[in-house]
């Protein structure tokens, strides 16, 4: 049994300090709080669930535990992934080498119930959805978590199986036999010798009051992914709670710190959202605009997770590097974390790489390439 000191406590850091503690160590989790933190990626209304890599089979092998995961912690813990299914629809036609027709070759073979969709498929299933679209898949497979209630949750499970959650104070020089900082956008502004490794970068979230809801129900659109590789937009079903349709961009985003006063949504942004709004979902265009977010990312040179002890210091494990797609892995990220803290294997694509130069990246579904 060690002691061991988790710093940041977004889905990083209190799925690895549930995992440790279940593997019989103490473990403190701390953070300044309040908790679930306003600022932190996890504190959303949603988060995508999806098998869809491209053709990363490694990735795709790891959401397939995720989402064993998921359906888990619903039967056990809190039923808060809603598996309704994810789109992912082009412009263009699918060809080998895009996100869309590598994904299905992968997600296809490996089992799953993906299904092609041409473009007056897409007219019938999902009549929201404006015209000019002519290719793409359904998988029923998936869906989105309400991200914040999750974390919220599992805070809560941690205090019940004894971790000392501590808001309000965040060290790293604390008394500890090893220390994991899954501070998310704020590691490399914490720990300055990864400032040229990792990058905070903000990214739009939207959230639109339809006029007629309907069409935008759960049952008749589920995740979607529009052109998602060159676009970056995606977006979610009326949420259950709010009433709202939420809207966001996996693109290059705009590099800051997590408390930059420049975290806001800007005006050209908007303008962005509005241009897909109107050309994808006509019924939606024009629709009050409920509220807006500014997201971030916590930025790999290559888009893959950094779960890796510090070379220089041998009591510091990193867990960082969520690139945008970390949260559908929340049911496995603690065993990714506290088998490096134990010294075990992890995947090779999450090690300490300083010094390696960015690019290419790595994360099919991320635009990278401004607009």
């Amino acid at each position: 049994m060690q002691d061991i000191l988790v710093a940041g406590a977004g889905i990083f850091g209190v799925t690895a300090a549930l995992e440790l503690r279940r593997r019989g160590h103490r473990v403190r989790l701390l953070d300044p709080g309040p908790l679930p933190h306003p600022l932190a990626a996890s504190t959303d209304v949603s988060k995508v669930v999806r098998l869809e890599y491209g053709a990363d089979e490694e990735y795709t092998a790891l959401a397939e535990r995720a989402i064993d995961g998921w359906r888990r912690w619903n039967r056990d813990l809190l039923p808060l992934f809603h598996e309704i299914g994810v789109i992912f629809l082009r412009r263009p036609p699918m060809l080998p080498g895009t996100f869309e027709q590598d994904s299905y070759d992968v997600v296809s073979r490996r089992g799953h119930p993906i299904e092609l969709l041409d473009e007056r498929e897409i007219r019938k299933r999902f009549p929201a959805w404006g015209p000019g679209w002519t290719s793409g898949t359904f998988n029923p497979t998936g869906g989105f978590v309400e991200s914040g209630q999750v974390v919220s949750r599992l805070l809560d499970l941690a205090r019940q199986q004894g971790v000392d959650v501590i808001e309000g104070n965040l060290t790293l020089d604390a008394k500890a036999d090893q220390i994991v900082c899954a501070l998310g956008a704020w590691t490399p502004h914490v720990l300055p010798h990864l400032a040229n490794e990792l990058r905070s970068t903000g990214h739009p979230v939207f959230h639109l009051k339809p006029r007629d809801p309907r069409p935008f129900a759960a049952g008749e659109l589920p995740v979607f992914c529009a052109d998602i590789s060159s676009t970056g937009w995606y977006g979610f079903p009326v949420h259950p709670s709010t009433g709202l349709v939420k809207i966001a961009r996996h693109g290059p985003g705009r590099e800051m710190h997590p408390e930059s006063p420049q975290r806001a949504v800007t005006t050209k942004e908007i303008a962005e959202m509005r241009a897909f709004v109107a050309e994808t979902f006509p019924s939606l265009a024009g629709a009050e605009l409920a509220s807006t977010r500014v997201c971030l990312y916590c930025d790999s040179p290559d888009g893959h997770f950094w779960i890796a002890r510090d070379p220089d210091r041998k009591d510091l494990v990193v867990a960082a590097g969520d690139s945008g797609h970390g949260f559908k892995f929340a049911p496995i990220l603690g065993e990714l974390i506290a088998d490096v803290v134990e010294g075990r294997n992890n995947p090779a694509k999450f090690r300490w790489r300083a010094g390696v130069s960015r690019g290419p990246w790595q994360e099919a579904a991320r635009a990278v390439q401004e607009h």
